[in-house]
C-alpha cells in the first residue's frame, strides 16, 4: 500500500518495501564512491572486480538485496557459489545492452509507430497526483516489476525519469523509465539503467512498453547524455527479449549477479521483483 506523502509513497511487499527503503537511506553515504551503482531501488556494486562477490554479500545483508553488474558470464557461477557459501540466495540476469544502436533504433521505431487514438505519454513530475503514482506502481507490480518510491520517480537522485501512458479517463495503462545509475567517476558514467517497463493486462497489444521505451532511450540521451542503456531480463521472458531487441537493446556477453538475504528480508525471495528486472 502507499502512504500518503507523495515523497514517501512505496510499493511492494514488505520485503520490497524494506529493501527500498533501506536502500535510499544508504546511498547518500554511498553516492560519492565510483564504485557504486543506484536506480532507486538497491545500492548494487557498478562492475565485476576481484572484491565484487564480498561487496554484494555485504551489501545484501544490510538492504536484503543487492547485485553486480556488467559481469562477464564466465564469472557468475563464481559469485553465485560465493553467494550460496554466504548463505544467500543468488539469482542471475541476462544483461541486455545496447549504446548507439539503441538510439537509432528507438528513433526508427518512434518514427514509424502509430500511436494509438486518445492515448497519451506522459512524465512524471512534482504536479503528477499521488493518485498516479499509486497507479504506476501498482500496474508495475501486476507484471512483477518492482517499482521505484515516489521521490525517485522525479529523477532528481538518482538522475532520470519515469514516464507511463493514460488513456482518455487518466488510467495508467503502461509504465517504465531510466537512471543515471553510475557515479561520474565511473567506467559506465554515460550508462543508464532502463527499462522497468510494465503494461495492463488489457493492452499489451499495442506495444506500448516499447513506445515508452524507445521515449525513454531518445529523452535520457537527450537530457543526461546518456549513451548506453541496460536492464535485466529473465530467459524465460520472451516477449521482453523481444522489445528489447526492437529497440536495439540486445543480448549481451554479461550478466547482473545478485542476491538476497534471508536473514534480513525473510525466506521469501524478491528475486522476480527485483532492481534488474524489465
Amino acid at each position: 500500500m502507499a502512504n500518503a506523502n507523495f515523497n514517501d509513497i512505496i510499493y511492494g511487499t514488505p520485503a520490497q518495501i524494506s529493501v527500498v527503503r533501506l536502500a535510499n537511506s544508504l546511498w547518500p553515504l554511498l553516492q560519492n564512491d565510483p564504485r557504486f551503482s543506484f536506480q532507486g531501488r538497491v545500492v548494487s556494486f557498478a562492475g565485476e572486480q576481484p572484491n565484487s562477490a564480498d561487496m554484494v554479500i555485504e551489501l545484501a545483508r544490510l538492504q536484503g538485496y543487492s547485485s553486480c553488474h556488467f559481469v562477464p558470464k564466465k564469472r557468475a557461477q563464481a559469485l553465485i557459489r560465493a553467494f550460496e557459501a554466504a548463505g544467500l540466495q543468488p539469482a542471475i540476469w541476462n544483461q541486455f545492452w545496447g549504446r548507439e544502436g539503441a538510439i537509432a533504433a528507438s528513433k526508427t521505431f518512434l518514427s514509424e509507430y502509430i500511436k494509438p487514438d486518445s492515448l497519451t505519454l506522459k512524465t512524471v513530475g512534482p504536479n503528477t497526483p499521488d493518485s498516479v503514482i499509486d497507479e504506476i506502481s501498482e500496474v508495475s507490480i501486476a507484471s512483477g516489476v518492482m517499482p521505484v518510491s515516489g521521490t525517485t520517480m522525479l529523477g532528481e537522485q538518482p538522475r532520470g525519469m519515469m514516464l507511463y501512458v493514460e488513456n482518455h479517463h487518466r488510467q495508467v495503462l503502461a509504465v517504465g523509465g531510466a537512471f543515471m545509475a553510475y557515479h561520474p567517476d565511473s567506467p559506465y558514467f554515460d550508462e543508464a539503467f532502463w527499462g522497468m517497463l510494465a503494461t495492463h493486462k488489457s493492452w499489451r497489444d499495442l506495444r506500448l512498453a516499447s513506445w515508452i521505451g524507445a521515449q525513454t532511450i531518445l529523452d535520457m540521451a537527450d537530457q543526461f547524455g546518456a549513451r548506453g542503456f541496460s536492464s535485466g531480463v529473465k530467459s524465460e521472458n520472451p516477449a521482453s527479449h523481444a522489445m528489447c531487441n526492437r529497440l536495439g537493446v540486445r543480448p549481451s556477453q554479461m550478466v547482473y549477479a545478485g542476491a538476497s538475504a534471508p536473514e534480513t528480508i525473510g525466506e521469501i525471495s524478491i528475486a522476480r521483483q527485483s532492481a534488474e528486472t524489465i
